[in-house]
């Protein structure tokens, strides 16, 4: 759609000729044709006024500009926005524009910019422009820049309209920050807040991939694999609300007892994984004879005193396999054996023999 710049620009004027002759002396088709004549001018001027206003209505932005980047045409909408309602913008530049209206000067320079992008792409070209608001609010902007050649292929017209698509990107972004709540959600355990088996599994699965995959990988960790002992028989006797407590406070303390990089999370029931990334066997357990000893300090729950103690199985990495998935497998192995030999201890999966047992400090200072 071509647009002749004075008829955006309001000034169309039609001149009416004044009729001296009297009526007296025109025929009747004379004077019908003088009456058809007038209301087919009404109504181009009617057509032309309201050509107009409805596209200042209109909240895009409307911008035509010449092939030097001369404004041609806008609409009020753009006018308003920086500024320049009532401003004689026919034939200025951006460039001109940023000077006279420094405040907006990055608008107009990305203006600049995103124009000889579409011109050099030869085809209608979608940016999409940020800025913020007299409130400080960020909007943002849909644009589409269409350029037109003549026929040497020199530069005509390129015609600019812009959508505020500040109220649609808001609520994509809370999609997706719904997505990602719910995300979290699904990998994070409902009763203490730490990640749950799918979380725990997949943070030590995905530090382990990026060991494997870092020049710089890692040379050493350990899993833990923990549990309270006598779990069953407190939730049998004191209830489950009572476990349940008893599960949150633990997992509170357990966590005070790492740091912060390393991986905690809740299996099910009252099992619970560490991961202790570049961490050696002393190191290991050393951390898992710290854990024993805080988790047999006194419980305070539902207003009564308790104790209970922690059994603990721990396979090395590599040495006791390079994935998650064995790691825990092996890990559990060393666990179930310190529950066979008498719970409140620390065990270590030794690939080439039985796991090899580590007296906790509860259980020693119990002899």
């Amino acid at each position: 759609m071509c647009w002749n710049v004075a008829e955006f620009k309001g000034i169309i004027m039609v001149s009416i000729n004044t009729i001296t002759d009297s009526d007296s002396n025109r025929s009747p088709l004379m004077n019908a044709e003088k009456n058809r004549s007038s209301a087919d001018e009404g109504s181009c001027i009617s057509d032309h006024v309201d050509l107009r206003a409805l596209l200042d209505s209109i909240q895009e932005f409307i911008v035509v500009k010449d092939g030097q980047g001369r404004w041609l045409f806008c609409n009020e909408t753009p006018l308003a926005a920086w500024e320049l309602s009532g401003y004689d913008y026919i034939g200025v530049t951006d460039a001109e524009l940023k000077s006279l209206r420094p405040q907006y000067a990055e608008v107009f320079e990305r203006n600049i910019q995103t124009d000889e992008l579409a011109w050099s792409n030869r085809r209608a070209t979608i940016v999409e422009l940020c800025c913020f608001d007299e409130d400080n609010r960020k909007n943002t902007w849909d644009v589409v820049k269409t350029p037109s050649f003549n026929a040497d292929g020199s530069r005509h017209r390129l015609v600019i309209v812009s959508r505020n698509i500040t109220e649609r990107k808001r609520a994509e972004n809370a999609l997706l920050e719904s997505e990602e709540r719910f995300k979290s959600l699904a990998q994070l355990d409902g009763l203490t807040g730490i990640p749950n088996r799918r979380g725990i599994l997949d943070l030590i699965a995905c530090k382990l991939d990026r060991t494997e995959e870092d020049s710089n990988k890692m040379r050493c960790g350990a899993l833990l694999f923990m549990d309270l002992d006598q779990f069953k028989l407190i939730n049998d006797e004191l209830g489950h609300e009572f476990g349940d407590e008893l599960l949150i406070a633990f997992a509170c303390r357990t966590r005070q007892c790492l740091r912060d990089h390393d991986l905690f999370g809740r299996l099910g029931g009252d099992e619970f994984v560490v991961f202790l990334a570049e961490t050696d066997r002393k190191e290991a357990i050393l951390i898992a004879q710290r854990l024993c000893e805080s988790v047999g300090r006194l419980w305070r729950i539902k207003d009564q005193d308790i104790r209970t103690t922690s059994s603990i199985g721990i396979a090395i990495y590599p040495d006791a396999g390079n994935d998650v998935h064995l790691l825990l497998r092996n890990a559990d192995e060393a666990l179930y054996q310190a529950k066979r030999d008498g719970r409140c201890q620390v065990k270590v999966y030794d690939q080439e023999t039985t796991p090899s047992a580590v007296p906790s400090p509860t259980k020693l200072a119990a002899r």
